[in-house]
């Protein structure tokens, strides 16, 4: 997968004479599309017609997720390329190997606007959205206006049960993991900013996850002052259920460590000797205490199975039910225990301090187990992998989530340390 990096400053040709642009106040359109010859929903010209008259504007339509070399679908895209100079109106088609965000990064290398409007162009946004974001963003202009489905009068299909709970995980992962609290739907496909905002940062434009991306950096600019305000999304009948599989969830996961990372390296300058010794001790401590949780789970196994035949088989008038569940009860305990003292080194045994732990831990694994399930099944009904095979990827993620929201959530350590 090609990665778009990109320095949005005075040397690129989309800004020339420091924040002047070639049109003061040219719309930037970027439609992303994964159809090789048109959008599904939002077609250039229908967006063309939803702009005020009196703006001048143009459209980049992205066709991602396209190999270069293919023929046809190139012809297609050079044939619709046109530039209106009388009306300042220009539609151009590029075509982009990678994911959405490199697209939307690509798009945003080629426009000339000081205004950029990001939409994926094969969701069926209401026709006033466009007219709606462009009002908020020329009257916000250090804002990031985005479109969010989770903000009051919001109105969107409903979405299974098992998408809504990814979503919902994917959304806590940004806010408590990435520090991105200024916003409720941080993975929206349709925002807007202006140039300015994004002039000197450094964007990769990895996985999906390009609003993510945007904001994280951003918020890690202290020369930054920009705030979010979104608006709530309006759509009618039903949309495209984007597949979720595997690789869905290891883009995003490997899109969030990525951003994760970039966050702690940007909250100081150190020289390069003592970065590459503190990632090095980090590394070894965190594999360390990775390496003592994973080993006291395999003992809460054993523990778990000792005790329940015990009470089933030794001692009598004891139901195999009953012995399972007392099994399972000192497993965790004991797990608790001996992560408490040995994993994470936590010498406070203060009995509120001890209790509000123990019931951390016990919730945790709780939703461990849930996510283990929610995982098979997902991996098993819609990627239709073998359930031998999903068991294992499951047992991993949960396992890993598991461990790292004990270490954050139950003895309040950082994720990397």
């Amino acid at each position: 997968m090609s990665n778009y990096i990109l320095m949005l400053n005075h040397q690129t040709r989309a800004l020339t004479n420091g924040d002047e642009t070639e049109g003061s106040n040219l719309i930037s359109v970027v439609l992303l599309t994964q159809n090789a010859l048109a959008p599904v929903y939002q077609a250039p010209h229908l967006v063309m017609s939803s702009i005020p008259k009196e703006i001048p504007r143009e459209i980049i339509v992205v066709h991602y997720n396209f190999a270069s070399g293919t023929g046809f679908i190139e012809k297609a895209l050079e044939s619709a390329n046109h530039d209106d100079q009388n009306t300042n109106k220009r539609v151009l088609h590029v075509n982009v190997e990678g994911e959405f965000a490199s697209a939307v990064m690509r798009g945003i290398e080629l426009s000339i606007g000081k205004f950029i409007l990001v939409m994926d162009a094969d969701l069926p946004y209401s026709k006033e959205i466009i007219p709606q974001l462009i009002k908020e963003l020329i009257a916000n202009p250090n804002y990031v206006i985005v479109v969010s489905r989770f903000v009051k009068g919001a109105h969107s299909p409903r979405k299974p049960f098992i998408h809504s709970v990814i979503g919902k995980v994917a959304r806590l992962i940004a806010k408590y993991g990435l520090k991105v609290t200024n916003v409720e739907d941080p993975m929206s496909r349709c925002f807007a900013f202006s140039r300015h905002i994004v002039k000197d940062i450094r964007f990769e434009g990895r996985g999906k996850e390009a609003l993510l991306e945007i904001l994280v950096k951003i918020n890690n600019n202290k020369n930054k002052n920009v705030e979010v305000k979104e608006i709530p999304i309006k759509q009618q009948g039903a949309t495209i259920t984007k597949k979720i599989n595997f690789n869905r969830i290891l883009n995003y996961s490997k899109a969030v460590w990525h951003l994760y990372r970039y966050g702690g390296k940007s909250k100081e300058k150190q020289n390069t000797s003592d970065i590459v010794e503190q990632k090095r001790h980090k590394s070894i401590l965190f594999l360390s205490k990775a390496g003592r949780f994973f080993t006291v789970g395999a003992s809460g196994f054993v523990v778990n199975y000792v005790v329940s035949f015990l009470l089933a088989n030794v001692v009598s008038n004891v139901w195999y039910l009953q012995a399972t569940l007392v099994g399972i009860i000192v497993s965790i305990t004991t797990n608790f225990l001996l992560n408490k003292v040995w994993t994470f080194e936590d010498r406070d045994f203060s009995i509120k301090h001890s209790l509000r732990q123990y019931m951390s831990f016990l919730a945790l694994c709780t939703l461990g187990a849930v996510i283990q399930l929610l995982l098979v099944f997902l991996f098993v009904e819609y990627s239709h992998i073998q359930y031998g095979i999903s068991l294992v990827m499951a047992v991993c993620v949960a396992s890993l989530g598991n461990f790292l929201l004990n270490k954050k959530i139950t003895f309040g350590e950082k994720i990397w340390e």
